[in-house]
């Protein structure tokens, strides 16, 4: 396995869970170190594409269910979407309508409505809501220390501060990997390494189509609680900033600014800080009160169609990839597993729709195109 996060740590749990025992997670420094930990650790099944819907509230089950076996908190408070416009109010029914159909119970409030989700909310901005009940969020720190220590318990090998640099292959197969702690053999290879996982492909040839575009959150000093809903995003503003609240009090605001693909993570934006505060601020006017603690840069692995590329890579029988996931690895990351131990094991996905997100599909132009790229 080339890369240590929160997607590579599930696919070995799976395969551990199935039967198999020799498993080598290679990263180049230390397991969660990229997005993993550089995450709000928000997750929801309210998407736009039948794709997402469909693995996301198969990873909110498993979420749940490992939760309660590795015995870490996890908290369904949802998802508030808040519309300033009327037309998006009636993009929300379209919306809630479809999820409803694969059974996500999200619903359109009305603006007097919204108090009950969010009581500060200034809801004399806003013409109404929809709220989705089954997300959540969790601590990603506790989430992922559990699942490692699981992993080590369970025997897998993590080669940390170890950098895959090239596939070796001949025609059908990879044979082994150039490391720079020497070269590794395997039976089986599956690249889960975010935007590296473009640089160890291209060594064989193979395109990713993956641009890390930056991420700007702002962290405040901690506060008791005072956001109800897991996240809070403003749908109208370009950008749709959003809010969150962590397990240990800090409020983390975000929004998606035009940026440049693969700037360094030191690249600091100063406009940053108005174009993420002011349109929340008019939502949370208690925001003016708030005192910030710090601001950092990450990125998310975006594909074109801001869907994950799953699955086999052709030619070669024995490697497979999950990675682009365009800022949802971590919310994913329990379908991730289920979707490649399949594959692995058994030759395809149990959840079929998952055969529309492999490599082929921008060969074939066989694009899926999600809208709700936030969170």
């Amino acid at each position: 396995m080339i890369g240590g996060g929160i997607s590579g740590v599930f696919i070995a749990y799976e395969l551990l869970n199935r039967g198999v025992r020799d498993i080598t997670i290679v990263d180049s420094s230390y397991p969660g170190c990229g997005a993993t930990f550089r995450n709000m650790g928000c997750f929801r099944s309210s998407f736009t594409s039948v794709e997402h819907v469909i693995l996301m509230k198969k990873s909110i089950e498993e979420w749940i269910k490992l939760s309660r076996k590795l015995g870490f908190k996890l908290k369904q408070n949802g998802y508030l979407w808040v519309a300033r416009r009327d037309e998006t109010v009636e993009t929300f029914k379209k919306l809630a309508s479809f999820h409803n159909q694969y059974g996500v119970p999200s619903r359109v409030l009305e603006p007097s409505e919204v108090k009950s989700v969010e009581p500060k909310l200034n809801i004399n901005i806003i013409s109404g809501a929809m709220f989705d009940p089954t997300a959540g969020r969790m601590d990603i720190l506790e989430v992922f220390t559990k699942l490692y220590l699981e992993l080590r318990k369970r025997g897998v090998k993590f080669l940390n501060y170890t950098k895959a640099e090239k596939l070796i292959s001949d025609s059908e197969k990879i044979r082994s990997v150039k490391t720079s702690r020497g070269i590794l053999e395997a039976d089986v290879f599956i690249v889960a390494a975010a935007e590296g996982s473009r640089e160890i492909l291209s060594s064989i040839g193979v395109r990713l189509p993956i641009d890390p575009m930056p991420r700007h959150p702002i962290v405040t000093e901690p506060y008791s609680e005072v956001i109800k809903p897991a996240l809070i995003i403003d749908w109208d503003t370009p950008g749709s900033p959003h809010i969150t609240q962590t397990e240990h009090g800090s409020l983390i605001l975000a929004r998606d600014i035009a940026d440049s693909p693969g700037l360094p993570l030191n690249s600091h934006r100063f406009d940053a800080f108005h174009l993420v505060i002011k349109p929340l601020y008019e939502l949370l006017p208690f925001l003016s009160l708030v005192n910030i603690e710090r601001y950092w840069m990450g990125y998310y692995d975006m594909t074109p169609d801001h869907h994950p590329i799953y699955g086999p890579v052709e030619p070669y029988s024995n490697l497979y990839v999950a990675t682009g996931f365009s800022g949802h690895g971590m919310m994913m990351a329990p379908a991730t597993g289920i979707i490649i131990a399949d594959w692995v094991l058994e030759g395809k996905p149990r959840i079929s729709i998952a055969n529309n997100l492999t490599l082929t599909r921008f060969k074939e132009g066989k694009l899926v195109k999600e809208l709700a790229v936030v969170g």
